[in-house]
């Protein structure tokens, strides 16, 4: 069944039916992801033609950028998680590579886009992951991180979200899920768009770009995440009000909290697009293949 979201088509499953790959493998409902993500690539002008690199990457994140139409995708991890993301492949023919974000052995602008959900946080540094991905690309970079926000600061602060990832680590079993993919829980770097504006601008200060970001509130969560969540205050509310109210709830508030700009700049997730223009700063000039202060910039009066 097509559903049009933004005058974009995205592939929906059936309601009640959980979408499978051609493995049989399960994957991941994200219905506000896949809402949020759709109208952004199209708000930015993406053409969906673009050969796009799925840094970190699963097999749900292939079906999701499929689901957006896109039709050209490498998909990319470390390599201690390739065999993961293969069995659960969505598309067989698809390429998949062994790729380390924070330094990809690749040329400048192999891809047309970069794609990340969910990684950055899980890097040593994520302003150089986010670096090596503006250099690998050759027009965009997206992806989908926690939001830093006045909001979010508060709920960590009360003990509704915890700074450091450790349901990721519990959910594989003590062995991998936190900080590049070890069992060492990660902590939660969080973004917004001032930090984005000053990390490109560090990463490539000859380059004119633009920076599109959207926060916005996204509860898709199952009792299972709830569960790995108990050492939060969220465990003693949903064993009051069990979670499957807690759920119903949640769904409420994210209508709710997405319906108004400021409400939703609190929000709990951050996606950004980041356009790299071909065009220089003014004060900077082509000298065949080099790039090379403008003399002429720096001599105007």
């Amino acid at each position: 069944m097509n559903r049009m979201a933004s005058g974009v088509p995205v592939q929906q499953p059936a309601t009640g039916v959980e979408p499978v790959n051609p493995a049989g493998v399960a994957i991941r409902s994200r219905p506000q992801f896949l809402r949020v993500l759709a109208s952004q690539i199209e708000a930015s002008g993406v053409s969906l033609d673009q050969r796009v690199l799925i840094v970190g990457g699963s097999a749900d994140d292939e079906h999701l950028l499929r689901q957006v139409g896109f039709k050209h995708i490498v998909n990319s991890n470390l390599p201690t998680d390739m065999d993961r993301m293969v069995a659960g492949e969505s598309v067989p023919e698809t390429q998949h590579i062994a790729l380390d974000v924070e330094q990809i052995d690749l040329p400048d602008d192999s891809f047309d886009l970069v794609f990340a959900s969910e990684v950055l946080h899980h890097c040593r540094s994520p302003h150089h992951a986010v670096c090596e991905m503006l250099r690998v690309s050759r027009r965009y970079v997206v992806f989908m991180e926690p939001n830093d926000s006045l909001a979010m600061a508060a709920l960590v602060r009360m003990r509704f979200s915890f700074p450091y990832e450790l349901p990721a680590v519990v959910a594989h079993d003590y062995r991998s899920g936190g900080l590049r993919d070890s069992q060492i829980p990660n902590f939660i770097y969080r973004w917004n768009g001032h930090e984005v504006l000053k990390t490109v601008s560090a990463c490539i200060p000859e380059r004119i770009f633009s920076v599109r970001a959207y926060p916005y509130w996204d509860f898709e969560v199952t009792k299972k995440d709830l569960d790995l969540r108990k050492a939060t205050r969220l465990g003693s509310i949903t064993s009051v009000m069990g979670a499957g109210n807690f759920i119903r709830l949640l769904r409420f508030a994210q209508f709710f909290l997405n319906w108004t700009g400021f409400l939703r700049s609190q929000g709990n997730k951050f996606l950004c697009c980041i356009e790299k223009s071909p065009d220089l700063k003014p004060w900077m000039a082509r000298d065949g293949e080099e790039i090379v202060f403008n003399r002429a910039f720096g001599q105007q009066k």
